[in-house]
Formats: structure tokens, sequence, C-alpha cells
């Protein structure tokens, strides 16, 4: 390719990125979730959302969004809020009455940002301290997760495409074409090992 043509295509890149602008916009909206204990709660979720590159396309400039995420809710009389890294895809009750959160383990690069082993299945599952607003892991998920449905809004559309209020229904129809050929993003499969995990068993 020319050195000229190089060029443009810079500044042609540079000049979507500046019609952008550098700011980022956060994007907030509330979501039903039908808990394992048969109750339904509204929880409060947020992401941002940055200039960013396409993935194959790093001159391909839009609002795409961050790893972090943010979920608010109530429980039992208790307020709850994770900020972080995960791609959280389930709230659940344990048999302890606590509210826990689980995550793919490969989402978001979460198992390199985190040195987490491969596990069978695999996923994290992030339990509150008693604060409710710091999250630990332990070292994989229990079994009563197993085969619990993914309850939470997994797909992300352009900021101004975003709803302020999900329910059940519109979440399930968000998420289809992203989970319709995938079952861990559908409920918590048992048998998961992720791509890495599966990898190293061969």
């Amino acid at each position: 390719m020319p050195k000229l043509e190089r060029l443009l295509r810079l500044l042609l890149a540079v000049a979507a990125a500046t019609q952008l602008t550098a700011c980022s916009k956060t994007v907030h909206w509330e979501e039903e979730v039908p808990l394992n204990t048969g109750e339904t709660i509204w929880v409060k979720r947020s992401v941002v959302y940055s200039p960013q590159g396409g993935a194959g396309n790093p001159g391909d400039i839009a609002y795409r969004p961050e790893k972090d995420q943010a979920i608010d809710f109530t429980w039992n009389g208790k307020s709850y809020y994770y900020k972080g890294d995960a791609r959280i895809s389930l709230l659940a009750i344990s048999p302890q009455n606590e509210p826990v959160l689980v995550a793919g383990a490969e989402d978001n690069s979460w198992r390199a940002r985190h040195n987490y082993p491969c596990t069978i299945p695999y996923y994290v599952q992030l339990v509150p301290d008693a604060t409710g607003r710091a999250w630990h892991w332990p070292p994989k998920i229990e079994p009563w997760l197993y085969n619990l449905p993914i309850n939470l809004l997994l797909e992300r559309h352009p900021p101004d495409q975003m709803k302020k209020r999900y329910t059940i229904r519109d979440r399930q129809e968000a998420d289809y074409p992203g989970s319709v050929q995938s079952p861990s993003q559908q409920r918590i499969e048992p048998a998961f090992a992720g791509d890495l995990c599966r990898k190293k068993e061969k």
C-alpha cells in the first residue's frame, strides 16, 4: 500500500474519532429479573461506552461498551452493588438466602485478568461480603447453580438503541440472536468447558 494511501486512511480514522469526540457515555437501564426463588425483582444496570475501533478493523471507530459494568439491586431489604469487568449473566439466590452473581469465565477476558484456573463448568461465581459492595469468588461455582437459566441481559446495542427498561420478554428477544446456538448463554451448563479449557484437555 503506498505511503500516501496509508496516511489518508490514518487521517480518516482520526477524523472519525474526532467527530465522536473523546467523551464517553454512560448508559443506564432497569431490568426485570426472574429469580430462582420464584420471585421477580427489578435491578439497575449501567455500562460506559467510549469511542473504540472494531475488533477486525481498528479504523471502524464507534461507541462500543467498555468491559466494566455495574449492577445495583435490593434483596431481602439489603442493597447490593457490583461494578467490575465480569460479564454478569445470572443473579441467583443461594440456599443460604444470599444473592450471587455468575459470569462466563472467558467473557471480557476475565480469566486472563484474574488468573482464574480452568474449571468445569467454566463460570465464575461472585459472592458479596457483609457490605454488599465487595465481591470475591470461590475456586469454582457451586452445584446448586447448575442448569439455572440466564436471567440478565447480555446483548449491548449502540447507546441510542438501548432501552430504559427491559422486561423479561424484552431481554429474551434482545439476547436471542446471540444465545440461540450457545447453550452456555441460555443456562448454566454443567459441562461447559470454554475454549481455553477445552484446548487444555486435548
